[in-house]
């Protein structure tokens, strides 16, 4: 008989107590490494599989192939292969949804529930092979969420005066994303957005990631500490706050297509063109 669920679990949670049973015991549900180059040659249990997606040490390349190949493997197998692959990219949709979460405490299970069914619906949609993949169905899944708290927002909201949407409030928006922003924007550097992206969205252990590039663990926590307090600064200013505007007038009116990637990156500019802006 299958272990009741504590009020305490989240959806999140649950996943990952199944994904811990599958990946238990003397027959791990596991991945076969053989199939791709960089990967050891023997079944590799999908925890062990999942630490190596996350270190830093391995390519996108071999990041991209193994996640294709569980995509196709939750696709036409059974319902293990589809909680296996949700596990391994756990880490990244609970980054994607702590912003949400953060600011909606009240909402975050709906908002965990709400993400696992967007995910799921991408991963019967989406065309394999995919680059970036894992951010893709991370993205869409962290979209349908955004949408429904902002559906509740405006059935919660009392009739205004002004006809022009509020912006949401923080903090708001894929992590990843907001670090690219922050790096268009001039804030932050690159490296430093990407020390915050591997460690933080990552899950990737920082004293590892110290060892890997020949530094002391508190060197690169004091560096990884000031990029996250300019960063921080920026956010909660109101740079950030019109930079979001202007993003919004300069795409098409707010609409199911309006949430597609493409429609990010067409925006990209647009920092670039605000700082040449006299103060």
């Amino acid at each position: 008989m299958a272990p009741r669920r504590t009020l305490s679990d989240s959806p999140f949670d649950t996943l990952q107590k199944t994904f811990d049973l599958l990946v238990a015991g003397p027959n791990p549900l596991a991945f076969d490494g053989t199939e791709i180059d960089g990967l050891p040659d023997r079944k590799i249990p999908l925890d062990e599989l999942m630490a190596m997606l996350l270190h830093p040490s391995t390519e996108y390349e071999v990041r991209d192939a193994v996640v294709n190949a569980l995509v196709a493997a939750a696709k036409r197998d059974s319902e293990s292969a589809t909680i296996g692959l949700a596990g391994v990219l756990l880490p990244g949709l609970r980054c994607a949804a702590y912003p949400m979460a953060k600011a909606f405490p009240d909402q975050a299970e709906d908002i965990e529930a709400e993400m696992l069914v967007c995910f799921l619906k991408a991963v019967a949609e989406v065309e394999l092979p995919r680059a970036r993949i894992a951010a893709r169905l991370t993205w869409l899944a962290h979209n349908g969420a955004s949408r429904l708290i902002r559906r509740e927002v405006a059935e919660h909201a009392g009739p205004g005066n002004d006809p022009v949407s509020s912006a949401p409030r923080r903090p708001w928006g894929h992590p990843d994303l907001v670090l690219g922003r922050a790096v268009r924007a001039g804030v932050i550097s690159a490296r430093d957005a990407e020390l915050i992206g591997t460690t933080r969205i990552g899950d990737v252990d920082l004293g590892e990631l110290a060892t890997t590039q020949g530094i002391s663990y508190r060197a690169l926590r004091q560096r990884r500490l000031r990029a996250e307090n300019v960063l921080t600064e920026w956010l909660m200013g109101d740079e950030y706050l019109q930079f979001d505007v202007v993003a919004k007038v300069a795409s098409a009116p707010c609409s199911s297509v309006g949430d597609r990637p493409r429609r990010v990156r067409s925006l990209d500019r647009r920092p670039e063109m605000r700082r040449s802006t006299p103060t």
